[in-house]
């Protein structure tokens, strides 16, 4: 045998099985891999879905909350219209300086 066969004998001997081995657990890496982003995927979504339900009800609360606020700042508008306050100072005044 030559030195080139004596070379290409180890290296079918040795090297090409320890490289099918190498190749076959990185496939079985990717399979791995590839169910774990399938995984991570299906748990993101579920995830978005909460996140958004959460983020629809918040938002939902901040306008019921809103709608109250408006009604509530209408309401104390009309009761400070019905006292009239300034009218009845002005009127006041106006009396107490006209008896003066």
């Amino acid at each position: 045998m030559s030195a080139v066969e004596d070379v290409r004998q180890v290296l079918q001997d040795f090297l090409a099985p320890e490289l099918r081995e190498i190749r076959a657990r990185l496939d079985a890496m990717d399979k791995r891999f590839d169910t774990m982003d399938k995984r991570f995927d299906i748990v993101q979504g579920a995830s978005d879905m909460r996140y958004q339900a959460i983020v629809q009800r918040l938002d939902a609360i901040e306008n019921a909350n809103g709608v109250r606020y408006q009604a509530i700042v209408q309401r104390l508008e009309q009761i400070q219209q019905s006292f009239a306050f300034d009218k009845r100072i002005s009127d006041l005044e106006a009396e107490k300086t006209r008896s003066a």
